[in-house]
């Protein structure tokens, strides 16, 4: 059988190679190509690759796993008409999202930005990542709204999201439909923003205009994504407060549930059985109850997020971006580089109340 994978999928790679069966190749993503994967059975892809009929047409392929959260890049209605088996990640990378948002409100909470418990939070899509960012706020009472136009029965209208103190855009993107949130935000809203409001954009570049990226009014702005990933020139940009190269979701743990996912499909459909890549061993991460205090303070420990994973690191590796212009295939290579490990990747070891224990699990953390 022969298979196609993107080079930056090392994992998945090593797995099919340890079986002769399969004749397995590596390609770049800007070298993954219809004339590449002609002769594929199965290829397994990430966002960099547009999958649609100039992809696939006219080759072998009968699977396509893309092992990636979003699916803007793929033509669905190609595949509605395909006897062509889709794979994707939709979801699996929505704790280690929570993980970058969380690490974001330590570094504002520390920088006096903003004020724990006091602060309004609204969230822009009630997806798996929205859901699970309004029910860690919840539960830590943080006062948060969302807007979401397709669950109506419990969304705010945008007007009063967008006049929270923090603006957290994990919407889903889309063109078309109903309800489309291309440029979802433009340049009426960036005039009416105040100097103490800050937007975190984890969800896709082309949700704002592109007058956010070029604004001088304010650089309150936490941005993990960019329009134009591929071709991407971040020199005519202004850099924003916090600025990482979509790494949001870049964890080792997620990158272990995309694998498991396309595997666990991929033998269903060619009835194999190739071994699910196992997770990482988890590491112990001793606490005392001085966390607690944290917690009643702030309502969250930002010691523990920002030694476990810093969001400032990242930005400060990405920093020349903005003074060189770059290869764009260089932004992916960074991206690579800058996975780590998750939340749940760690073990809380600690004597610590059964309230501290869950408000801890519900972060992501192992007990």
């Amino acid at each position: 059988m022969n298979i196609v994978i993107d080079k930056d999928l090392q994992e998945l790679t090593k797995t099919f190679e340890k079986k002769s069966k399969f004749n397995v190749q590596s390609f770049a993503s800007h070298d993954i190509s219809n004339q590449a994967i002609k002769n594929s059975d199965a290829v397994f892809l990430r966002s960099t690759t547009k999958i649609n009929e100039e992809l696939l047409n006219n080759t072998s392929v009968k699977f396509v796993a893309s092992l990636t959260s979003g699916e803007d890049h793929i033509a669905q209605d190609y595949f509605e008409n395909s006897s062509i088996h889709l794979s994707t990640g939709k979801g699996e990378n929505a704790l280690a999202v929570i993980e970058y948002l969380l690490s974001v409100l330590s570094v504002l909470i520390i920088g006096n930005k903003i004020k724990p418990f006091e602060t309004r939070i609204g969230i822009v899509g009630y997806g798996n990542i929205g859901k699970r960012f309004k029910n860690i706020l919840d539960e830590i009472n943080f006062s948060s709204c969302i807007y979401d136009p397709y669950f109506p029965e419990i969304s705010s209208s945008l007007e009063e999201v967008l006049s929270s103190e923090v603006i957290s855009l994990n919407c889903s993107y889309s063109k078309i439909g109903k309800f489309p949130s291309h440029n979802l935000l433009d340049i009426n809203f960036l005039n009416e923003m105040k100097d103490n409001q800050f937007l975190i954009n984890s969800s896709r570049g082309e949700v704002l205009s592109d007058d956010y990226f070029l604004s001088k009014k304010s650089n309150n702005f936490i941005f993990d994504v960019w329009p134009n990933e591929l071709k991407i020139d971040l020199t005519k940009f202004r850099k924003p407060y916090i600025a990482t190269p979509h790494i949001a979701g870049k964890t080792m743990s997620a990158e272990n549930k995309f694998n498991e996912k396309a595997l666990n499909e991929f033998n269903q459909f060619f009835n194999e059985n190739i071994e699910v890549i196992k997770p990482k061993k988890f590491i112990d991460f001793t606490v005392d109850n001085s966390i607690e205090e944290e917690m009643d303070v702030f309502g969250i420990p930002p010691s523990i997020f920002l030694k476990i994973y810093d969001v400032k690191r990242d930005d400060l590796a990405f920093k020349r971006y903005f003074k060189n212009k770059e290869d764009p295939r260089h932004f992916q290579e960074l991206r690579t580089s800058l996975k780590r490990l998750g939340f749940n990747n760690h073990k809380i070891v600690g004597n610590l109340s059964t309230k501290a224990k869950s408000k801890l699990e519900l972060f992501g953390f192992r007990l």
